[in-house]
């Protein structure tokens, strides 16, 4: 669970910095609509982040 716990902590740490574009990013965006698709939101990039890493460390019965 410790493992867990820091991996949290390190992704809930690094992505605002993804989740909120500068301005001239998000103008490049509403430019290119194709490129939006690579924006991270917040909310659910960390659910996705925790879960994979929750399931990777669950104890596998190999």
């Amino acid at each position: 669970m410790v493992l867990f716990s820091l991996q949290t902590m390190v992704i809930a740490g690094a992505l605002p910095a993804y989740s909120t574009p500068p301005p001239s990013l998000q103008a490049a965006y509403e430019a290119e609509p194709d490129l939006a698709r690579f924006h991270l939101g917040l909310q659910d990039t960390l659910e996705l982040g925790l879960t994979a890493t929750l399931l990777g460390v669950l104890p596998r019965g190999d």
